[in-house]
């Protein structure tokens, strides 16, 4: 695949694609696609470099970081803020994996200070983990253009620190949906998919994968035979 070429056509790629997140493999839950509240946008300006912004449509979710775990299907089918609510109680003796889904799914209900104070408190209780890192980095990115720089310095820190992390490559790339900066969407899912294939982060990056190619070609297509 090459990514010079669906530079224009990930982010339309990405929402055609969502429901894999949202459904087979369920990494976020049902909310994972939730329509995004109109008077917050999510892309708030071109962070890429010039010659590598995305066009299309921007109605994507709220920020989230995404977990490389499957959600429980009852938690699944739940809405956003009744999933906070149900990973509020499992959070709080404190375990750091349990802050971790607390906190994502805080973010995608858009509660986005509160997911902060969460990944903090799971930074706490897991001192040497990368992903509260992560998380912390993608609650500054939804703060706007500025903190959406800092985490995505903070992002290839984490990817050349642990290049076999699925978790940190996947959020990688999914940061970049948001920064509009197609290769390294293309280049950072594609390492998801080398380290493990197998596993539901990386089947979920393969399918999308698969789907902006797919919508690619068809783009190619159409302008060929328009043309």
């Amino acid at each position: 695949m090459n990514p010079g070429r669906i530079v224009g056509v990930v982010v339309a790629g990405l929402v055609v694609a969502g429901a894999v997140i949202a459904g087979a493999m369920a990494l976020g839950g049902t909310s994972q696609l939730a329509p995004p509240d109109p008077a917050q946008p999510i892309v708030i300006g071109v962070v890429a470099a010039p010659g590598e912004e995305l066009t299309g449509p921007t109605d994507l979710p709220p920020l989230a970081m995404v977990l490389d775990e499957p959600v429980p299907d009852a938690v699944a089918q739940l809405s956003p803020s009744e999933q906070v609510t149900a990973y509020r109680v499992e959070a709080e003796g404190g375990d750091a994996d349990a802050l971790m889904r607390l906190g994502a799914a805080q973010q995608r209900a858009g509660e986005q200070d509160a997911a902060a104070g969460t990944f903090r408190e799971a930074a706490a209780a897991d001192p040497e983990g990368i992903a509260p890192v992560i998380g912390l980095a993608m609650s500054d990115a939804a703060t706007g253009d500025t903190g959406m720089k800092r985490a995505t310095a903070v992002l290839a820190r984490v990817t050349r620190e642990n290049p076999e992390s699925q978790l940190a490559w996947f959020n990688r790339g999914w940061l970049a949906t948001y920064r509009r900066d197609g290769k390294d969407v293309i280049e950072s899912w594609k390492r998801v998919v080398t380290i493990d294939p197998d596993s539901p982060i990386g089947k979920t990056a393969a399918d999308l994968l698969r789907r902006i190619a797919n919508q690619a070609d068809g783009q190619g297509n159409t302008r060929t035979s328009g043309g």
